[in-house]
């Protein structure tokens, strides 16, 4: 049986009300008037109100234990998580320009929109903007054309090698503008001639800069930033990879990344007939060979320069210029064909299977924190278990840094170290607990911790605060410098800024602690890994399931000649288990991107058992098209409100994140009967009868092509969902029992409502 506490006063107003005028004729025989007019009875009333509060409060003393007892153990409520994202600054005239300096902690503010002041972010760090921008890129690829640059056949014509030409994987967009395959068919197409390099995966980047020393591009440290598809791909390091729809946490790299070489174009010494490709020394790769977003840092050749016009070729071509992802280039008044001052040659040995969001110089992170500095916290006082506050609360604690200023010391600047708990210091140590949430920090008692004492000036030098899901924008919203020098004309985010989060509230933080305890940083039960997953940091998980003994169906696996993607339930997978993951996102099949699932896995690997094998993946969705629901409606209901509110009934309750009967999403696995649908059609106020209601179930990918989910294609045939399945038909059913990793959603593009009158 559930551990109910009894209430500490279980008296109400009624009760005490009740027992003081049952004693009056005990007390006091002579009073006859027991109205509520009655001065006495008022007092008696005044009194059981009264008393009705101290029970109230004297019922919160377990609540306030319970409290107590969190914040004995160290306990604390979340801060608000800052959405993050990445800033590309741009100069007016890069070609002619030098190098700036963009401060730390330089504030960009998001676009107008919505409640309240816009979101504001700021750099993570300095960063010098060089006078470079990326002005063209052109790839090598097998097949693409066949010049062997030998021999008596010379070069083979572009337009006769039109069938892989599409195999192209990069492509440039002027100014961030993607432009459109039926525009681009007829313009000059440029390729560069390796010939040399027909056997590799090449990839030609052209840039555009000042040839002047003193403008501070040839010679400096460059960083090259490459943007893999909107979000950040899964890091070998993290012991996560990445799949069509899985994350493993138990497969990386078996051995290491490939190996990606980078040249660049030497123009021709004085005597030399020709120019040649020239090793490029990278200090670091942070893209790990092109398989995840990352920097690449390298020293730029003072020799760099342009390749000679004879090893270029301009052709006229009907095909149509492949295109994936816009890249973001700095160009004012772009001319007709872009001025190239250098060119840097990567070399894959394998196919790079990426598609590119962004590839630019002059990147830097940004986050939604606010900077304060200098901040006076107070005096100290030399009692055990100081708390001094912070202006702001929900800190960010990587950028705080404490000091203090002792007068009898000359005003000596001692710093302060934060630290976890107190279990390890000693009493001279200069540490303290900080409470991000609130914005306290908290202090020793002298013999774990040394205390501030009267004679020392608490300052905080610095540090952020902030955060919130308002800080969630998308591509391109975060473009309104402050502050910036002059050169920089243009500052703007190049993915959607992600992450945010509001800080954990009370009754969350009371649910989460028994949890926290009982895995003690181990995740071993189903329940385990579900909680773990959504409290991954830096991802909003709305909703985890965990599927055990099941793994995700092998790539290239297909049902029918269709690629069936989900977990294989044919196949028991013992020490295995999959967590399906469902972010906090708008739409009816919200879907986890790559770099949240990268998020998930990286967090439980930490927290799993050596021979535990996890998978990350997505949910399936089970779509319910071609609903037709047909009611009657009561008198004085106006059917097109009725309509609409049918049709949000009906895609709530069928929401992976607001379904079921409890409202908290429906069940992975669960049946879907169509009795259920019609039972939530008459909950709407307004109608009388169902009439009807029939809808197509599938797992099929749908016409929309903007739709870039991966349909489940467990089942052969359509299914029809009806109240009366016709004898003799298999497709015909009145419910569909969904495998452990579906859920339904329905799809509101085909869902007709049709209402008739009152009866």
């Amino acid at each position: 049986m559930p551990l109910t506490p009894p209430p500490l006063d279980d008296l109400d107003y009624a009760t005490v009300e009740t027992m003081l005028r049952e004693r009056i004729p005990l007390v006091a025989p002579d009073w006859t008037d027991h109205n509520d007019s009655d001065p006495g009875i008022a007092l008696i009333q005044l009194f059981a109100h009264l008393s009705e509060q101290l029970g109230y409060r004297l019922n919160r003393v377990p609540e306030k234990t319970y409290l107590e007892f969190l914040k004995l153990v160290g306990v604390r409520l979340a801060p608000a998580k800052a959405a993050r994202t990445r800033i590309a600054f741009t100069l007016s005239k890069p070609a002619n320009a030098e190098a700036v300096l963009v401060p730390a902690h330089s504030r960009i503010t998001a676009k107008a929109g919505g409640d309240g002041p816009p979101p504001v972010f700021e750099t993570d760090r300095a960063l010098d903007v060089l006078p470079a921008q990326i002005a063209a890129l052109v790839t090598v690829r097998d097949g693409l054309f066949d010049i062997n640059g030998s021999g008596d056949a010379g070069p083979t014509a572009a337009d006769e090698v039109a069938a892989d030409y599409i195999a192209t994987r990069y492509a440039l967009a002027w100014d961030g503008k993607t432009p459109k395959l039926k525009d681009m068919a007829t313009k000059p197409v440029r390729l560069f001639m390796a010939p040399e390099e027909a056997e590799h995966r090449v990839l030609c980047i052209g840039l555009a800069f000042s040839q002047l020393r003193s403008a501070g591009f040839l010679g400096a440290r460059a960083s090259l930033h490459l943007q893999i598809d909107q979000d950040e791909e899964p890091t070998p390091e993290a012991q996560v990879e990445a799949g069509a729809t899985a994350l493993s946490v138990v497969n990386a790299f078996a051995e290491g990344p490939p190996m990606v070489d980078y040249d660049y174009y030497r123009p021709p010494r004085p005597g030399e007939a020709s120019g040649s490709w020239q090793p490029l020394t990278v200090l670091s790769d942070g893209t790990d060979g092109w398989t995840q977003s990352g920097t690449v840092r390298f020293d730029v050749p003072e020799r760099i320069g342009p390749a000679p016009l004879t090893e270029w070729q301009e052709v006229e071509t009907d095909l149509a210029h492949p295109f994936l992802e816009a890249v973001k280039t700095p160009v004012r008044d772009t001319p007709a064909e872009a001025p190239i001052s250098g060119w840097i040659r990567v070399r894959f040995p394998v196919p790079p299977m990426i598609a590119v969001r962004s590839l630019s110089f002059n990147t830097v992170e940004a986050a939604n924190l606010e900077t304060i500095r200098a901040e006076r916290l107070g005096r100290g006082t030399g009692l055990p278990g100081q708390a001094l506050s912070f202006t702001k609360p929900n800190v960010d604690a990587a950028s705080l840094r404490l000091i203090s200023r002792d007068r009898t010391r000359a005003d000596e600047i001692l710093s302060w170290a934060e630290v976890p708990d107190f279990d390890a210091a000693g009493p001279e140590d200069r540490v303290f607990v900080l409470d991000a949430e609130a914005g306290v920090a908290i202090f020793g008692d002298g013999l774990r911790g040394r205390p501030p004492t009267s004679t020392e000036l608490m300052i905080a030098e610095i540090y952020r605060h902030g955060g919130g899901t308002k800080g969630d924008v998308d591509t391109a919203a975060v473009a309104q410098p402050a502050g910036l020098p002059n050169a920089i004309e243009a500052a703007f985010n190049i993915v959607p800024a992600r992450g945010g989060a509001e800080a954990e509230s009370l009754e969350t933080a009371k649910t989460r602690a028994p949890a926290a305890y009982r895995r003690r940083g181990r995740a071993v039960t189903a329940a385990d890994f579900r909680e773990a997953a959504e409290e991954a940091p830096g991802v909003r998980v709305a909703r985890a399931h965990v599927v055990p003994l099941r793994r995700p169906h092998p790539g290239g696996h297909q049902i029918g000649g269709l690629d069936a993607p989900g977990l294989d339930m044919a196949t028991e997978a013992p020490g295995a288990l999959s967590v399906i993951v469902v972010p906090q996102a708008p739409g009816d099949y919200p879907m986890p991107t790559n770099g949240e699932l990268s998020a998930v896995a990286a967090h439980l690997d930490t927290l799993r058992l050596l021979t535990t094998e996890v998978h990350v993946t997505t949910p399936q969705y089970v779509r319910l098209f071609n609903m037709q629901v047909a009611v009657r409606a009561q008198p004085g209901y106006a059917e097109t409100l009725l309509r609409e509110t049918i049709m949000d009934r009906l895609r709530t309750r069928c929401h992976v994140l607001t379904g079921g009967t409890d409202g908290k999403g429906y069940g992975f696995g669960a049946a879907l009967h169509h009795a259920d649908l019609v039972a939530e059609t008459m909950r709407v106020p307004g109608v009388a009868r169902v009439e009807g209601l029939d809808c197509l179930v599938d797992g099929r990918t749908p016409d929309d092509a903007e739709r870039t989910l991966e349909w489940r294609i467990e089942r052969r045939l359509v299914k029809r969902l009806t109240n009366c399945p016709a004898a003799g038909v298999a497709t015909d059913v009145d419910r569909i029992v969904l495998l452990p990793d579906e859920v339904p959603f329905v799809d509101p593009v085909s869902l007709l409502v049709s209402v008739v009158g009152a009866p």
